[in-house]
């Protein structure tokens, strides 16, 4: 095995560990959240105050766990795909037409990111911050969304390397 192949197994292998911990930690939120409603309905009904944050800050957590889970979702092929075209195509050809998806997706990808980071820079130098009670720079959102475009990049062209792998065909019997 040459020592590229090497070096991207193991960067791969890092990239989809980061890439759990990252669902990980979108699942532990949203798990913290479905706890902390209730929750604040009961201040509520009891009188003991509530939690004003709430709601906002469920509206970040939901943000930034769908950016930065999107890379696991593509991995485990859970996103929403259409196939038809390439289900109806012979196996090589429709094997070529999926990597030729993945490059145009990473190619996508990445524009957003660029989009996303220069947003981001000129987000920071403005000092721009929200009309909202939790009060969160614009800047850190729009650096989760250039994040998040760049995993996804990442991803596009780890499955672009694993389709061109022997004995690896299109597939459609992953997702939703």
């Amino acid at each position: 095995m040459p020592a590229t192949s090497l070096i991207l197994d193991r960067f791969e292998a890092g990239f989809e560990r980061v890439n759990r911990v990252l669902a990980g930690l979108v699942a532990l939120s949203i798990g913290v959240f479905a706890l902390l409603i209730p929750f604040d309905l009961f201040l509520r009904k009891v009188g003991w105050g509530n939690l004003p944050w709430l709601h906002e800050g469920a509206e970040y957590g939901l943000y930034v766990g769908v950016f930065l889970s999107a890379a696991w979702v593509l991995n485990k092929g859970s996103h929403v795909r259409v196939d038809i075209v390439i289900a109806a195509l012979p196996r090589r050809v429709a094997l070529r037409l999926e990597r030729l998806l993945d490059i145009g997706g990473a190619l996508l990808c990445l524009v957003l990111c660029y989009f996303g980071a220069a947003g981001m820079i000129g987000e920071y130098e403005f000092g721009t911050l929200p009309d909202k009670d939790l009060r969160i720079p614009n800047w850190y959102m729009l650096l989760v969304f250039a994040v998040s475009f760049a995993l996804l990049a990442i991803e596009f062209l780890l499955r672009y390397r694993r389709a061109g792998r022997e004995g690896v065909a299109a597939s459609s019997e992953a997702g939703f």
